[in-house]
């Protein structure tokens, strides 16, 4: 009898052992749906719980004319605590999406848009928005300088498959949205413009266009060839070909926006040298005197948003 237990128990034993124990799940929580003086429209929070990346809020805005049976684009955008509410952000500042996009869609500038806005994760916010793959261009003292900067190693190609895999089906299962490329579209400043433009390489059939604002091609706080030349020989290889997306750039000349004319040059350079074709299918522009903030990034938030969803050529 004792016997017959133990084979019995030994199977139960086994699938406990392989269960995970911190309760990952692929399903968000909602949290809640905020409003206030500072949001035009709302805000719908969720908790994601990714398996190999650290939990994080993901707020998706509405604005105040969104209705069930309108059909939207989509941008999603990084750092998403920054950019709606100045009220709870640590330098009380904002990219006032929601003003900005509400203001256009109003005059018809723009089509029916909502925002994903996927916040950061603190101190994970370099080691998932640092180009990955680039690593491999790198020397590996190089490539070990800056690993040891993050608390467990590079993550950006697992922050993009999240993205990807569970954040966008999420919101395509939620909210009436528009489910192709051509109306898909990924924002972000400083390292998130890294992030932005790196995931359009991973995911090429997934966005219609990336704007990748201020964008930290040095990777570090001090002039340097080797991180940027790294990071532009990956593009080289890897960005989608010309004419099938739309990707924007821009940067100021203030604080460490100052850092970044030219290494945006370069990346411009390397455009056209692969057919981009400028105002076309990419734009970059430089804003005199602006600097490397939520303020400067408001107030010129609505040129790479006008610049991605019309579809219509530019003059």
């Amino acid at each position: 009898m004792m016997n017959k237990f133990v084979i019995l128990l030994l199977p139960v034993i086994f699938l406990m052992q392989c269960t995970p124990t911190d309760n990952k799940s692929s399903n968000p929580e909602f949290v809640e749906k905020i409003e206030g003086d500072y949001i035009v429209g709302h805000l719908d929070r969720y908790r994601f719980k990714p398996e190999d990346i650290p939990d994080r809020y993901v707020d998706v805005w509405l604005t105040e004319s969104f209705q069930k049976d309108e059909v939207y684009n989509v941008i999603y955008m990084h750092d998403g605590q920054m950019l709606f509410d100045e009220s709870r952000t640590w330098n009380r500042q904002e990219w006032r999406v929601d003003e900005t996009l509400s203001r256009m869609m109003q005059s018809g500038e723009i089509p029916p848009t909502i925002v994903v806005g996927i916040w950061n994760a603190d101190d994970y916010r370099s080691a998932e928005y640092f180009p990955e793959d680039a690593f491999s261009l790198m020397t590996s003292e190089l490539k070990d300088e800056l690993v040891s900067t993050f608390p467990e190693g590079p993550s950006a190609n697992e922050y993009v498959e999240f993205i990807a895999e569970s954040v966008i089906p999420f919101i395509e299962e939620t909210y009436p949205v528009k489910e192709d490329h051509e109306a898909r579209f990924m924002a972000g400043s400083s390292y998130g413009g890294l992030i932005s433009i790196y995931t359009l390489t991973k995911y090429p059939e997934v966005f219609g266009g990336v704007a990748a604002l201020s964008t930290h091609w040095p990777g570090t706080f001090e002039p340097n060839d080797e991180i940027p030349n790294a990071i532009r020989e990956y593009l080289r290889s890897n960005l989608p070909d010309p004419g099938s997306h739309k990707i924007y750039f821009d940067h100021g000349t203030e604080t460490l926006d100052s850092l970044y004319a030219p290494y945006q040059q370069k990346v411009d350079d390397l455009m056209l040298e692969l057919g981009y074709e400028h105002d076309t299918d990419f734009k970059s522009e430089v804003f005199e005197g602006t600097d490397h903030s939520e303020i400067a990034w408001a107030e010129r938030f609505e040129i790479p948003v006008k610049f991605l969803l019309n579809q219509k050529k530019e003059s």
